[in-house]
């Protein structure tokens, strides 16, 4: 019965590839916790799993400990999906799934310690997805010290994101920028999309909106931004701020001249906006740089795995941080 349920497990799982092949990992988290409840009842009614906007249960060190109890040691999703809006309706699914082996009655008859033992299991091919579709994958992966001034840091990030192609920089740029923010203003609600989601598409004045001031970010900078998108700011009331990568600053600058924008917006570097934010937070101490250091890459890791499907966006962090 249980390599039945695996098998169903495995057909559910394909069914959220993305054409990438890659799997949100809120997936995972939806499993890790449907398993967890799982031990003490079935079948699971909704106020045995179901808080009123999430699953019951859920967070990081939660997740943390379930995977630690298997063997898993290495630092999950710091929220475990518990600030997904994608993670219940995922549990609302998998538990649908466990609900057609009701119907023969097998599951409801089994006692307490059966069902621990098959609830374990479970879990365990859950943590070993984890494993294959969110550990092993490729990440950005950069070199740099917990000393190295956090501009830098950003600088070699982009680097090793352009290096593996694609349009990973964007949405690297894109999150890191968001994770900045969400540091900067924490009871500010900061948007998080996926890099492939056009401002059109969800009628965003640019990539964020934060005060009346709407943020694009771009690692090629072109001057229908300035034209189209940065006009269109100015004429609905809202400031303009674009951000590029260093190495295209000057570049975007002669492009806002041009669009003759240039004294009504500001142009600014990824690496500087979201760098010298960090160290100001920090206090310029060291200690405290180092600490906001690892509070923006866990911020950036949580917000990509919540927004993207592709884990290859996710950054890998140094063991010093």
């Amino acid at each position: 019965m249980t390599e039945e349920i695996i098998a169903s497990l495995e057909c559910w799982r394909e069914g959220k590839r993305n054409k990438r092949g890659g799997i949100n990992a809120n997936v995972f988290c939806a499993g890790l916790y449907v398993t967890e409840h799982l031990r003490r009842v079935y079948p699971l009614k909704q106020s045995d799993y179901l808080v009123v906007s999430q699953v019951k249960g859920a967070g990081g060190v939660a997740a943390q400990g379930i995977l630690s109890r298997h063997g898993e040691e290495r630092r999950f999703l710091k929220e475990g999906g518990r600030t997904s809006r994608k993670t219940r309706p995922f549990a609302v699914e998998l538990v649908a799934l466990l609900d057609t082996y009701s119907r023969s009655d097998e599951l409801s008859r089994l006692a307490a310690g059966e069902l621990r033992e098959i609830s374990w299991t479970l879990q365990a091919w859950f943590v070993e997805q984890i494993r294959v579709e969110y550990f092993s994958k490729r990440r950005v992966k950069a070199e740099f010290s917990a000393s190295t001034p956090v501009r830098l840091v950003v600088a070699a990030l982009l680097q090793a994101a352009q290096d593996q192609g694609g349009t990973t920089a964007g949405a690297v740029a894109q999150h890191l920028v968001g994770a900045k923010l969400a540091l900067r203003f924490p009871d500010v609600a900061i948007s998080n999309q996926s890099y492939t989601t056009a401002d059109t598409q969800t009628e965003r004045p640019g990539d964020f909106l934060v005060g009346d001031t709407a943020i694009h970010v771009t690692m090629s900078p072109s001057q229908s931004l300035f034209e189209d998108r940065c006009k269109a700011n100015l004429a609905d009331g809202f400031r303009s701020r674009v951000l590029v990568p260093g190495t295209k600053l000057a570049a975007a600058i002669q492009l806002a001249d041009l669009a003759r924008v240039g004294d009504r917006i500001a142009v600014q570097s990824v690496e500087d906006f979201v760098g010298t934010n960090v160290e100001e937070m920090a206090g310029f101490r060291d200690g405290g740089i180092r600490l906001g250091l690892r509070k923006l890459l866990d911020t950036y890791n949580s917000r990509v795995s919540e927004a993207e499907t592709d884990p290859s966006l996710l950054i890998e962090l140094p063991k010093n941080l």
